[in-house]
């Protein structure tokens, strides 16, 4: 196909609020379309090259593959050599094992697969995955093992036919955009990252190439149109968020305006393309691909290394680096390998599998090692291998199924002297009462009783309150129901609720670790209303007193463990293998207080309404009322920044006290 200056500067409107959205810069809370531009470019540019060979006869499978392998690998084999020598360096063992899943990944071209079970593009740290963002190469490569042989076949099957080939990918097109958008609401992290559900992205790239000589646009029509596409990329990229759903139906403007970019400026010279091929756009267009694969690292290591996000000017200085990087590379490795002028088509394929294998090897080494851990010495390790996995502090759980509408698949957890027995109270509550639980079965035991858990990741310990993202694919309000059943069923006269209550209400803090979708509910009214974040948490929490209450239930809250602003067990494990002071990753007493201060201000509105018991950790986590303790004795307190670890749940024990004592009163 003929080369046109205004797609490798459309590449340069792709990548760069990619680049700004990763590194929180100018408000693009929508950057990360531009990977859904990438996948139109592409789709539009390899179908017409694709589909003129075979009409010609030319058509080789072997060469196409050898031109993705000299576009893709050079790069992609840099930058995993280079995160493999920077995580050897500074990941902790489970970092490190959770980075050569990613390897893994790579060498199979499956990381998008891997991405989709581990982890989210939303939901977690990216400093952990310097690697995510190989995703959308899978998703590429993925699609052209299988596009050029459906292309072929079908071909073949309907000759010179082109509305008949048209219309099959009509159909694929179809289909996946059906399923994109069926599957979000169901499981929005594979609708995220999986082929099937991508696939017509680049479709609908293919589709402009296939239909691109049948329908001519006039000049003032393709002025429009371009005008148009750059608008709704624009506003796409300032107006979407993390908490966007997506993809689905949201991802068709972006993919719809870069059509129209493509669709308009192929035979015309409008004002927008006379931009895109200005020497600024088509330059960063050249290297988009190396600053896609390059920053992403840059900016994982960086913040892995800092604890914190990069300040303005860190952040300035880390895209500069990436640039150099993506330059550098362009000139001395890609432009030189990608023309044929290193590598020969027998040294390319070798090479390229050598590379994919000595990748995998190492990913493969670095799973059954848990991560390399002999690099580290004891006192690191300590912190660095604290564990949540032992939540029952070794007592094993009898767990049912709850068998109530509402709670489907969870279960109700039975322990104490005798499990069999009517419980003396209920725990209810997300993944920070699951965190506790170890030490709420230690105090049960110890006091002779019989307590039940009911916990659910994701969905705190409040009547009626839903989630307002899509991060958990479940109802909270229906589990919530369930678990009120459950109390009236079984006449539960004590509930203790754990949750972090601060999240629901407020988001992430700010200056956490955390790049999550925002996580906060909702409630609807009796008379209808919708209230989310603040409003929400106060009107469901007093709901939640009220119901409980009118059930004759005794009511105790932990208010909530204090929370951290960095994974404190890889905090502190770096802390010590870097010289620094652990007592630096402390927060204060007033920190804690001053975050707290809304949840406060609603448990003390509720609490005059209806009696309700209070636990406090900060009690037990800031002794003097000045820094608040994240270790003890050289153990972690904390998994991450706000979750228990085993250690640090029976450490706390104690404070749970006042709870286990009023049952024995009764």
């Amino acid at each position: 196909m003929k080369h046109y200056s205004f797609i490798d500067g459309l590449r340069a409107v792709a990548i760069l609020p990619v680049v700004f959205f990763h590194f929180n810069i100018a408000h693009v809370t929508g950057g990360y379309v531009g990977v859904d531009v990438f996948f139109v470019i592409s789709g539009f540019l390899i179908t017409g090259l694709i589909f003129e060979q075979i009409k010609n006869g030319r058509f080789s499978i072997t060469h196409f593959y050898e031109r993705r392998a000299r576009r893709i690998l050079p790069a992609l084999f840099v930058t995993c050599l280079i995160s493999t020598l920077m995580a050897l360096w500074l990941f902790m063992p489970n970092d490190f094992k959770q980075f050569s899943r990613g390897l893994e990944g790579i060498s199979l071209f499956i990381s998008n697969f891997i991405f989709a079970r581990w982890t989210g593009y939303f939901t977690d740290p990216i400093s952990t995955k310097p690697l995510l963002h190989t995703w959308s190469l899978a998703v590429e490569e993925q699609f052209y093992v299988v596009f050029p042989l459906i292309l072929v076949l079908l071909k073949n099957s309907f000759k010179d036919r082109i509305f008949a080939i048209q219309a099959a990918i009509y159909v694929l097109f179809t289909a996946s955009f059906t399923m994109s958008i069926e599957l979000l609401p169901v499981s929005p992290e594979k609708t995220f990252y999986l082929l099937h559900t991508r696939a017509w992205e680049l479709l609908m790239g293919s589709l402009l190439a296939l239909h691109l000589k049948e329908v001519k646009l006039s000049r003032f029509a393709a002025e429009i149109l371009s005008t148009a596409g750059a608008a709704i990329l624009l506003w796409c990229f300032f107006v979407y968020d993390r908490n966007t759903h997506f993809p689905g139906l949201t991802a068709l403007p972006p993919c719809l305006a870069t059509v129209f970019l493509l669709w308009s400026n192929i035979d015309h010279e409008t004002v927008v393309k006379k931009l895109l091929s200005t020497r600024l756009f088509v330059s960063i267009g050249l290297i988009s691909y190396g600053l896609y694969l390059y920053h992403w690292p840059v900016i994982a290591f960086a913040h892995y290394y800092l604890d914190r996000d990069p300040s303005a000017v860190e952040s300035v200085l880390l895209i500069a680096l990436a640039v150099l990087m993506a330059t550098l590379s362009y000139i001395y490795i890609e432009a030189p390998i990608r023309t044929g002028i290193f590598l020969k088509k027998k040294r390319l394929f070798c090479l390229s599998g050598f590379g994919l294998v000595a990748f995998g090897l190492i990913g493969l080494a670095g799973v059954r090692t848990d991560g390399f851990p002999h690099r580290f010495n004891n006192d690191v390790l300590r912190y660095a291998t604290t564990s949540d996995s032992d939540a029952s502090a070794g007592t094993p759980l009898k767990c049912d199924p709850a068998n109530v509408p509402g709670l489907g698949a969870d279960k109700i957890c039975k322990f104490g002297v005798s499990p069999a027995a009517h419980p003396d109270f209920l725990l209810w509550g997300d993944s920070h009462a699951s965190a506790l639980q170890g030490a709420v079965v230690a105090e049960t035991e110890k006091h002779k009783l019989t307590g039940w858990s009911i916990t659910r990741s994701g969905c705190p310990s409040l009547v009626g309150a839903d989630r307002a993202d899509n991060f958990v694919d479940y109802s909270c309000p229906a589990i919530s129901k369930g678990v009120l059943e459950v109390i009236r069923r079984n006449k539960i006269k004590n509930v203790l609720l754990v949750s972090r209550w601060d999240m629901y209400a407020l988001g992430w803090e700010k200056g956490s670790v955390e790049t999550a979708r925002e996580p906060f509910i909702s409630f609807t009214t009796k008379d209808g209303k919708r209230l989310t974040r603040k409003e929400a948490f106060a009107a469901s929490f007093e709901e939640t007193a009220r119901v409980l209450h009118g059930m004759g239930v005794n009511v105790w809250v932990v208010r909530q463990v204090p929370p951290q602003l960095v994974y404190v067990s890889s905090a502190l494990a770096k802390a010590v293998y870097l010289g620094r002071n652990p007592d630096d990753l402390r927060r204060s007493y007033e920190d804690i207080l001053r975050h707290r201060d809304f949840i406060n201000d609603v448990f003390t509105a509720a609490a005059k309404a209806y009696p309700l018991h209070f636990i406090d950790p900060a009690d037990k986590f800031c002794p003097q009322r000045e820094y608040c303790l994240i270790e003890v004795g050289g153990q972690s307190l904390y998994t991450d920044n706000t979750h228990l670890s085993s250690f640090g749940a029976m450490w706390s024990e104690g404070m749970l006290e006042p709870f286990f004592g009023s049952l024995q009163t009764h």
